[in-house]
């Protein structure tokens, strides 16, 4: 069928005749620098003396047809002999072939003797995509791990509130209301981290629509929309500066939300939103980042080791420093006695006036 895919057999077809071809190319190489210097006496002798080709003849034939088959077998040992190290090599890469372990136990079987440098380098190299791969496992493992406990309590919860409600007659309107509130918090709670796992899986995919934004007029919008979730904690939000940029404003958005859903979880009384030309900054009064940004911003690894639940700031700190590493900015924190998480994006005063110019 035209169009299809080669076969397996094709493709260990074809990997053969490509290692045949750099043999072949090796061992005539070398074949050739063998037989030049019978080649170039032969060429000369004639050159010299050339009654000599007429009294030698058929011997002169016969020592060229001896020293061909000679400098072959001698192009095609000396090639053997180089690419020996490379053949091991692929055997024991083809033990990872056939193999029937999981990523997490793969390895590759150390060398049986010394290889060449440039070998022993493919080796470690190789050998460091694997533990790539063993860590991607182990991250994967944990991330499964995190939805399932991060999905799971406040589902728990919401049906809990709603078994109570339905079996319940004589609670009262504002014990009603308190566990309706509940139930809507976890029910919130389950939609940002869907929405957040829904985000990082389509970040690397998607290409921001850049255009410029009045990031003043974004931080207010943010605030009010995140004032109910703050009161109810007793935390105040304020904006300060101004300040434009050109972003993908759904993206920036869902970078700053997360920022401010960290910062009102943490907040013990007060979270100010700072805006400056290509930047917004959260900040709070809380204890601060636990760990360095770097490895919060690690959501698969941060929930481990820092006890951070990777649902909320791991993956929230995550999806902010990717979108400004897609914006060609930067996540940073700094900040004594609480946190100051500043997402920074690529900023270009000409064109940003350009376009507010065209505006006005």
């Amino acid at each position: 069928m035209n169009g299809s895919s080669p076969t397996p057999r094709r493709k260990k077809k074809s990997a053969l005749e490509a290692s045949g071809s750099l043999r072949l190319s090796l061992a005539i190489t070398i074949g050739a620098l063998a037989f030049l210097p019978s080649l170039t006496v032969l060429f000369a002798v004639g050159y010299i003396a050339p009654e000599v080709w007429g009294k030698l003849g058929w011997p002169v034939v016969g020592w060229m047809l001896v020293a061909l088959f000679v400098s072959a077998g001698i192009g095609y040992w000396v090639a053997r002999r180089i690419l020996l190290p490379l053949e091991r090599l692929e055997r024991d890469m083809r033990y990872l072939r056939v193999s029937r372990r999981s990523i997490g136990d793969l390895y590759l079987p150390p060398a049986q003797r010394v290889e060449p440098l440039e070998v022993a380098t493919v080796r470690r190299r190789f050998e460091e995509v694997l533990e790539h791969l063993r860590q991607a496992a182990e991250e994967r493992e944990a991330f499964y791990a995190m939805l399932a406990h991060d999905l799971k309590t406040p589902i728990l919860a919401a049906g809990r509130a709603t078994q109570y409600l339905r079996e319940a007659h004589d609670i009262g309107r504002e014990n009603r209301l308190m566990l309706l509130r509940q139930l809507e918090g976890e029910l919130e709670r389950v939609y940002r981290l869907l929405e957040n796992l829904l985000t990082a899986s389509r970040i690397e995919n998607v290409r921001p629509k850049a255009r410029v934004e009045n990031l003043r007029e974004l931080a207010e919008r943010l605030r009010l929309r995140h004032l109910p979730q703050a009161s109810d904690r007793g935390v105040a939000i304020r904006v300060q500066g101004h300040g434009f940029a050109k972003i993908d404003r759904d993206m920036i958005e869902r970078a700053i939300d997360n920022l401010l859903d960290n910062a009102i979880r943490h907040a013990r009384k007060s979270i100010t939103i700072h805006v400056g030309d290509g930047w917004i900054e959260v900040a709070d009064d809380g204890p601060g980042l636990p760990a360095p940004l770097e490895e919060l911003a690690r959501p698969f690894r941060s929930q481990r080791r820092y006890e951070v639940r990777s649902g909320s700031a791991g993956l929230g700190l995550y999806i902010a420093r990717r979108i400004a590493e897609i914006h060609h900015g930067r996540l940073t924190a700094a900040g004594n006695g609480g946190a100051r998480l500043r997402l920074e994006v690529n900023y270009d005063p000409k064109t940003v006036f350009e376009t507010m110019e065209t505006i006005w």
